[in-house]
């Protein structure tokens, strides 16, 4: 037909007609009406706001179904995650509620989902197809191999170790920050040192390229890579996934947030589901602007609220939600019990951490009496240190127990570093404490240690030869450096050791020498200072050396295990954990230690109000574990250098809500008499 000028042409619209399957899943009987409305919304963009215990995991569970039964092919999803188990998790529930090969699905972490893309990709990036995966000590190591090829002049004595210059060189990939800035917020001690650490980085990174390794920075790295610099492998990704899923939102870190976001940047069919009132790993590099400013990446987005509360008592959700309403920065939201009545947390005053640990022994006795699981009461606090007199308390009355934040408090490479001193100070002849403290100094291995023992061994005083000038003037110029610290060291305790303290002589350890060791093997360097003055606290109370290494002796060959309850022994036990270590989990009971001032919140975290923020988002991680009782612990003395007490205010979490305007404490006070 020909078309001219005159011709008038109508639009007729041929409509779609839509023919819905019945499914085979009660999406309405599975769900409450929170998570229903997350479930059946439709595509675009979607921000899931998940209170503590509120059933985030199984909305996101039939979100992934609802789209399968949908007729989303399962290679079109993309679910990531922060664990390989909540991946496995998510999709073997998926199974169950579906048919179809749910294997398909791309589930797990953002690391795993990574590599599976990159053995696609890698040679694009100029890497083989069998590119090897570095772990965190093979990184180290070739950390190490590049920091030593760096101009010797940089080879002094505090330039940081390999594993050290690992966790710099991962934060500033995650967080997308240069070196000198992240040196002068993290690590202040080395921050004249940033062109020579920039140099060993630009050493790593070109090793890595050349023997086909990548790291786990790598991964992350090189997805965004792929989806900046190389146009094929960006139009095939973004046109495979349909549909991009992510848990625990608030703990992604920058470049996660940007890979998320270049994944989306077509379809923009994204659900983030998260709780930003969890975000608490700033340090670790999460970036809470990743959730909070959502919205304004995606004005379009449709936001919901998880409020209902399936955990714990609404006494306990009522100081969650009290404290919680302090921040300023959040999306605002109020936990909704849907348990019944229970008993109100008890805010207990304790005159110091020895009475505080023998409460909490008392009264996890207690509760065990009364039918609650060891397994199921748990002891949660801000820094690993605080848990020291505690750990001592439980051992001694036998109640067994597990640390989720790490080794035990006196199993600590560091701890056993200090008692290494006063072990040689107290026995000279004892050549396995030599061994490991000879080695904290620069240009001593444990060849070089070897033979200082052997120089020294045969003397009356080997205490005294180690101190002996004579002993550096022996070695070679680099280990002369180092080993004429460790002898001043070794002379400033051999004449301290019948005037001083044991708690003393511990101070006199962490504060010399061994100060610069620590600040370049360990990333965490100031959590492990203060692990070192909690111990030299803990050896004021001791007159004598021998009496102190005697208590720690006896402690390490009592197991801990042993503890009667109703006439038999079980193979059940008591969680000590650090707050960061326990998001996620839930006991019946739960402690929270040493809520004092300057312990928790912690003194250095609070100096700015995002700090301040994210303490408090802490203490909320803290209050919402348990599912029946809260303990609230507040020290109002602590034992200092002299055996002198300083009284310590009540945490600023808990004096918030003491001073709230006309309204009741959201706890009990417990007063404790020492009977």
């Amino acid at each position: 037909m020909e078309i001219g000028p005159e011709t008038v042409l109508k639009k007729y619209v041929l409509k779609e007609e839509k023919f819905e399957t019945p499914s085979s899943i009660d999406f309405e009987a599975a769900l409450n009406p929170e998570q229903l409305a997350v479930v059946k919304s439709g595509n675009g963009a979607s921000l899931v706001i998940a209170g503590a215990g509120s059933g985030k995991t199984h909305t996101l569970t039939h979100r992934v179904a609802y789209l399968l039964d949908r007729g989303v092919q399962p290679d079109r999803i993309m679910l990531l995650t922060f664990t390989n188990k909540a991946a496995r998790s998510m999709t073997n529930k998926v199974a169950e509620l579906i048919d179809g090969d749910i294997k398909r699905v791309w589930s797990g972490t953002f690391h795993s989902i990574a590599n599976r893309i990159l053995r696609r990709y890698a040679t694009e990036l100029a890497y083989p197809e069998a590119y090897s995966i570095l772990d965190m000590e093979d990184s180290g190591t070739l950390m190490n191999a590049c920091r030593g090829e760096v101009n010797e002049a940089f080879q002094e004595q505090r330039f940081p170790r390999g594993r050290v210059l690992a966790k710099m060189y991962s934060y500033c990939v995650n967080t997308q920050t240069k070196i000198a800035d992240v040196l002068k917020d993290s690590y202040p001690q080395f921050e004249d040192l940033a062109e020579p650490i920039r140099e060993v980085f630009r050493r790593y990174q070109s090793r890595k390229l050349e023997m086909g390794l990548m790291d786990f920075d790598d991964l992350l790295l090189n997805w965004k890579r792929l989806l900046t610099e190389v146009p094929k492998a960006r139009d095939e990704l973004m046109a495979q996934f349909e549909h991009i899923l992510v848990d625990e939102y608030q703990d992604t870190n920058s470049l996660q947030g940007e890979i998320v976001d270049l994944m989306a940047s077509v379809h923009r069919n994204i659900m983030v589901v998260g709780d930003d009132c969890q975000s608490i790993y700033g340090f670790r590099g999460a970036n809470y602007a990743n959730i909070l400013e959502f919205p304004k990446r995606y004005p379009e987005c449709q936001q919901f609220r998880l409020q209902t509360n399936y955990r714990s008592t609404p006494q306990i959700l009522e100081v969650a939600n009290r404290s919680i309403a302090h921040n300023v920065n959040q999306f605002e939201k109020t936990l909704k019990p849907s348990r019944p009545e229970g008993l109100m947390p008890a805010g207990v005053q304790l005159k110091d951490v020895y009475q505080q640990a023998a409460f909490i022994c008392q009264r996890i006795l207690e509760l065990a009496d009364e039918g609650i699981s060891l397994s199921e009461i748990a002891v949660l606090y801000r820094a690993h240190h605080h848990s020291m007199e505690l750990q001592v308390e439980m051992t001694k009355r036998g109640i067994p127990y597990v640390v989720r934040s790490g080794v035990r408090f006196f199993e600590q490479s560091h701890i056993k570093d200090a008692l290494a001193y006063l072990k040689f100070l107290y026995n000279p002849k004892d050549e396995l404490s030599f061994l490991r403290l000879a080695q904290h100094y620069q240009g001593i291995g444990s060849r070089r240690a070897h033979e200082l023992w052997t120089s020294i061994a045969e003397e009356t005083d080997p205490l005294a030869a180690a101190a002996a000038p004579a002993l550096a003037e022996s070695l070679p110029n680099r280990a002369q450096f180092g080993w004429n610290k460790a002898s001043k060291l070794m002379d400033d305790l051999r004449k301290g050791r019948l005037t001083k303290s044991p708690g003393a002589l511990v101070d006199m350890i962490s504060k010399g020498p061994y100060k610069d060791y620590v600040e370049r093997s360990f990333d965490n360097f100031e959590n492990r200072m203060g692990d070192l003055d909690q111990l030299a606290n803990y050896a004021e109370q001791y007159d004598d050396i021998d009496r102190f290494l005697g208590e720690i002796t006896l402690m390490h060959s009592m197991s801990g295990q042993d503890i009667l309850v109703g006439g038999s022994t079980p193979d059940e036990y008591v969680c000590l954990s650090s707050i960061h270590q326990a998001k996620g989990l839930e006991w019946s009971a739960v402690f929270v230690l040493a809520l004092s001032d300057g312990l928790f919140p912690s003194e250095n975290a609070i100096s700015t109000p995002e700090g301040e923020e994210e303490e408090r988002r802490l203490f909320y991680v803290a209050t919402t574990r348990p599912r029946d009782e809260l303990y609230l612990c507040h020290v109002f003395t602590n034992m200092g250098r002299g055996r002198r007490p300083t009284v310590l205010r009540e945490s600023l979490f808990l004096d918030e809500l003491r001073n709230e305007d006309g309204r009741e404490l959201p706890w009990e006070e417990w007063i404790i008499d020492a009977g």
